[in-house]
């Protein structure tokens, strides 16, 4: 599973008080680490510098989400200021479809 956390360097304005993109990105590597014994793949993307081809890159530079922007293999599941009970529930989710 892949976990992709979309931030700037700069805290979201409307996200005064939340944590940056790259503390929340760091967060996450460390809690979930720990939580999960399946392999997790962390991708950290600057969207103010990214230069790719990329819809959700697109969205956060025309305000259309918050960031930090938290997607699970392709899928949003957080944004703004972000919250681990609905990052574990979309990854003990997915776990529980890929058991059956």
């Amino acid at each position: 599973m892949e976990i992709k956390v979309y931030g700037a360097a700069v805290t979201c304005p409307s996200c005064v008080g939340a944590p940056s993109s790259e503390e929340t990105f760091s967060w996450l590597q460390a809690v979930l680490g720990r939580k999960y014994e399946t392999a997790l793949t962390f991708v950290y993307v600057d969207f103010e510098q990214a230069t790719t081809d990329d819809s959700w890159v697109d969205a956060l530079k025309d305000d259309e989400y918050f960031y930090p922007l938290v997607l699970l293999d392709g899928e949003m599941i957080d944004e703004g200021y972000v919250q681990l009970k609905k990052v574990t529930r979309a990854i003990d989710l997915k776990l529980d479809q890929s058991a059956k």
